[in-house]
């Protein structure tokens, strides 16, 4: 047999063989990926399951609902009792402001001259009670000692001359008449005397206390009208009636102020708080948790706030629903929420977050 005809034969042969070990491999490796796809499937098919039975799970489970709060504080408007005018402010919007501080000083003319015309009755009122109660001079006493003396003296004398007459008319001296005459004289001399003795008695005793209560009462409505004129005179001083914040001042230098309007308005930031408005429905968890923990965005802090105050909100807050469903109308209440621990940097109008699991 030639070479060339050897060879092809056996690289022939080569072929076949590698042929049937190919195919014995291919026959071999089907049954195994039949095997890889059945579990794949498998697999996912339980992983589906899984994502369905999470997912009814889920939907069953309650839902997280964030509540938002606003920080809130209470706002004291400062006004005057006075018209006036307003001549200096002292402080600014947002300035931090202590009790009894000075914030603004209004001008009354009107005021002044009531409280010049007070302090002039009380000191007019002073005069005249100094006088009743100091009584007479004692230059007018003397002069009304001296008075009764004298006419003392005359009715001595006329009394000593009526006497003398009496004997004569006895003896048929003089006349009836002159006796009269002298009569007359002596009790008139009697009178004038009384009537002189009674000025001096008065005049050395001094006011009677009638005279005196008048002018005491003259004295404290005279006081009464300065306490007032001073008291008006105090409400051109405006004043901070608190600890805070200056939120906003009304009006400028210049300007005239009407009695009872606000001049400042301050936030009394030293007791702040939260106001929320919950749902009926929502309502129970939170007063049995009687405490929440809020998230304050602008602060980027968490902190924990305790129920303060609980008020309905009013009709305009609820839900109505028709009867026919069998629902009730669900109300409104406005919880107001104070801070466990002082918050610094807590400011009015921040935002704060609450979350709570609806109920099913």
């Amino acid at each position: 047999m030639p070479i060339e005809q050897q060879t092809d034969a056996e690289t022939e042969a080569k072929n076949q063989q590698k042929a049937q070990t190919q195919t014995a491999t291919d026959s071999n490796s089907e049954p195994k990926k039949s095997a890889a796809i059945k579990a794949i499937g498998l697999m996912l098919l339980i992983l589906l399951l899984g994502l369905i039975a999470f997912g009814l799970w889920k939907s069953y489970q309650p839902k997280e609902i964030e509540l938002q709060g606003r920080v809130e504080a209470d706002t004291i408007h400062v006004s005057t009792k006075v018209p006036s005018r307003i001549e200096e402010i002292y402080v600014h919007d947002g300035q931090k402001v202590s009790k009894d501080q000075e914030l603004i000083r209004l001008f009354s003319p009107e005021v002044d001259a009531k409280k010049q015309q007070a302090l002039a009755a009380l000191q007019s009122a002073l005069a005249l009670q100094s006088t009743a109660e100091r009584g007479s001079q004692q230059e007018n006493i003397d002069t009304l000692y001296a008075n009764w003396q004298s006419l003392k003296a005359q009715q001595a004398l006329a009394q000593t001359t009526y006497q003398r007459g009496a004997n004569l008319f006895k003896e048929g001296v003089i006349s009836r008449q002159r006796r009269d005459e002298m009569q007359a004289a002596a009790l008139s001399a009697s009178q004038l005397t009384e009537a002189a003795y009674q000025q001096y008695a008065r005049a050395k005793r001094g006011s009677t206390p009638q005279q005196l209560s008048s002018a005491d009462a003259q004295v404290q409505i005279a006081q009464a009208a300065v306490a007032e004129a001073n008291a008006l005179a105090a409400e051109t001083k405006l004043r901070s009636p608190i600890d805070g914040t200056v939120s906003k001042t009304y009006g400028k230098v210049s300007e005239l102020v009407a009695m009872g309007v606000p001049v400042v308005s301050i936030i009394q930031d030293d007791d702040l708080w939260v106001s929320v408005n919950v749902r009926e429905d929502l309502y129970a968890q939170i007063y049995k948790a009687k405490s929440m923990d809020g998230f304050i965005p602008a602060l980027n802090q968490t902190a924990t706030f305790k129920i303060k105050t609980i008020d309905a909100e009013g009709e305009f807050a609820t839900i109505k629903t028709t009867r026919q469903t069998g629902g009730y109308d669900i109300r409104s209440f406005k919880i107001h929420l104070a801070p466990v621990h002082p918050i610094t940097d807590l400011k009015v109008g921040m935002s704060v977050l609450f979350k709570i699991k609806e109920t099913q």
